[in-house]
């Protein structure tokens, strides 16, 4: 069994499938395989996936699911002690998985997860993110602020086993939230303040076309870590209740989309008293330009870590 299961979904990525692909066969550490899952793509993707060697497992779904199931079919094919992710249009840093896999050695961490750098369609640098939490029991920290990316994480398959945790078919938005955070619960995250990937940001990136998801996922999730791990809410009540009123505003933001202004007015004004920046955000719903422009999803990245900062917007 190699070391490192990786897995790569794509649903018509031919267009940097390739350089996702050679991204992890230039890795510095070798003993991992690929579990390449193909969505029913209708491109070249099979005919790119075929050009490499057995080192990556092919297989195709017979039609188009979510995003969730289909991660966690893949997940469910993977062999390795240690199962890492990279999505068709991502790429990692040659020695991403050898520093991982050092920094990991003889602890006992669930989870790692580094920085990455990201850029537009083009190429061009938008910004570096790293790490914002130290690491540790971060369940805490991750609910209030989540910041794993779809990159760098590389998790404990044995883990997953032990607490009959995969990605949730169900979750078609937010998929990656809903494992790692239920896997956070389980025990300790390594977060390294290292940038290891890179992360090509799209206007249309299918998060951004699935905003109407985003609310109703965030409470399902916070349900299943409710019910995986009886007593939690109570242990990190600041953090649920956070949480909760972030699926809030989610659920303001599709409004806002929606032209349903005054809704988003109305379920804003219940979240005012969480935190001052969802009162800011209150006001700043009464200029729906002002509105736009900070959720807009390449204006907020180029503004800089600041904006992010201040509005916790994802």
């Amino acid at each position: 069994m190699p070391k490192v299961s990786i897995i790569i979904n794509c649903y018509n990525g031919e267009k940097y499938l390739r350089e996702a692909i050679d991204s992890v066969y230039a890795q510095t550490f070798e003993d991992w395989e690929i579990i390449f899952w193909d969505n029913a793509s209708t491109d070249q993707t099979s005919n790119i996936a075929a050009t490499y060697d057995s080192k990556l497992k092919y297989f195709r779904s017979s039609q188009l699911i979510t995003l969730g199931a289909a991660r966690r079919e893949a997940v469910i094919k993977a062999t390795g002690e240690w199962i890492a992710f990279l999505d068709c249009d991502d790429s990692w840093f040659a020695d991403k998985l050898q520093i991982q896999l050092d920094a990991l050695s003889g602890k006992n961490y669930v989870l790692c997860y580094a920085g990455i750098r990201e850029i537009d369609i083009s190429g061009r640098l938008i910004r570096e993110v790293l790490p914002q939490h130290k690491s540790g029991e971060l369940l805490e920290k991750l609910l209030i602020q989540f910041d794993i990316n779809m990159v760098t994480p590389i998790l404990r398959r044995d883990v997953l086993e032990l607490y009959a945790l995969n990605f949730d078919e169900n979750v078609t938005a937010s998929e990656e939230y809903n494992l790692f955070v239920r896997l956070a619960a389980k025990g300790m995250v390594l977060a390294l303040p290292k940038i290891l990937g890179t992360y090509r940001v799209s206007a249309g990136s299918l998060t951004d076309r699935q905003i109407s998801h985003w609310a109703v996922e965030r409470y399902y999730t916070l349900d299943q870590l409710k019910q995986e791990n009886p007593g939690i809410s109570d242990r990190y009540s600041r953090a649920f209740e956070e949480a909760h009123a972030r699926g809030d505003y989610y659920k303001a933001r599709y409004l806002m989309t929606e032209g349903r202004n005054i809704e988003a007015h109305q379920i804003m004004s219940g979240i005012v008293w969480v935190d001052y920046r969802y009162f800011i955000l209150k006001l700043v719903l009464y200029i729906p330009g002002l509105w736009g422009l900070i959720h807009g999803n390449l204006i907020k990245r180029r503004v800089g870590p600041w904006l992010i900062s201040f509005f916790r917007v994802k």
